[in-house]
């Protein structure tokens, strides 16, 4: 089991990324909000999301998408869809991860370039500037931001 997969399951523990052995871990990935509430919401078709829990390729991410994702839960439980504390079990979960979060300021400069020159939401683009500044694939279910990714040539990762 790795590290991620354990830390959908609260009683077992998880290693720090600190401790995984470089030589096994492949290249980042960006992955956003769309990918990290289908890894802690009961949704069908997830199986893409799981594969990245499963790697041992560093997720990066801007810190927007534990907001962005930690939203998508309350709709959820709006909706009746999720209890309070699966939500609450859910960001515990996110947290503990190991996502190496890159402070979203970081990136508005060129997030917004991006924006301006695709049509396409700041806050999207976000990611694909991290994904940029890596050449890093990014992870998203998000067909919209699959399409701008690729307008800029940034991989998507599927």
């Amino acid at each position: 089991m790795t590290p991620r997969r354990a830390a959908k399951t609260p009683a077992r523990r998880t290693r720090s990324r600190g401790s995984r052995s470089t030589s096994a871990i492949s290249e980042p990935i960006v992955v956003d909000a769309s990918i990290a509430f289908l890894w802690f919401a009961n949704e069908p078709d997830r199986s893409g999301a799981d594969q990245l829990l499963e790697s041992d390729s560093t997720l990066l991410a801007p810190d927007l998408m534990a907001v962005e994702a930690t939203n998508a839960w309350w709709k959820k439980l709006r909706r009746h869809e999720m209890e309070r504390a699966d939500v609450e079990q859910a960001i515990t979960n996110l947290l503990a991860l190991g996502i190496a979060w890159t402070p979203s300021a970081m990136l508005l400069p060129s997030a917004a370039r991006l924006a301006v020159e695709l049509g396409h939401p700041v806050y999207d683009c976000l990611y694909l500037a991290l994904a940029m500044s890596h050449a890093a694939p990014i992870a998203t279910a998000d067909k919209r931001l699959q399409q701008a990714a690729g307008r800029i040539g940034v991989r998507v990762k599927t």
